[in-house]
């Protein structure tokens, strides 16, 4: 890998482990930590093809792995995301 691809997903694992850690400890759910780790990887790959980063896509395969690692229910939680209209967030029982 090149230090550049290496760099972005050196940085996705960093948020990936500390979303993780919130799952643990109960801060967030798997399914909202895998749909923020999607969303700050989408952003690093963008970047990364505006950069023009060689081997962008590789970072594609990590962000995937990620989301799956955090969430292993993710393509059923992604599915419930596209069926809901409009998606939103729940909080203390609340939607925002």
């Amino acid at each position: 890998m090149t230090g550049d691809v290496q760099a972005l997903i050196e940085e996705i694992r960093r948020y990936a482990g500390n979303r993780a850690q919130d799952v643990m400890r109960g801060a967030e759910t798997p399914a909202l930590a895998a749909l923020m780790i999607e969303k700050f990887g989408e952003g690093l790959v963008k970047a990364g093809y505006l950069l023009g980063v060689e081997r962008a896509d590789e970072l594609k395969h990590e962000i995937d792995r990620l989301v799956r690692e955090v969430d292993a229910q993710y393509p059923t939680h992604l599915q419930y995301r596209f069926e809901a209209r409009p998606a939103g967030l729940a909080i203390n029982g609340t939607a925002h």
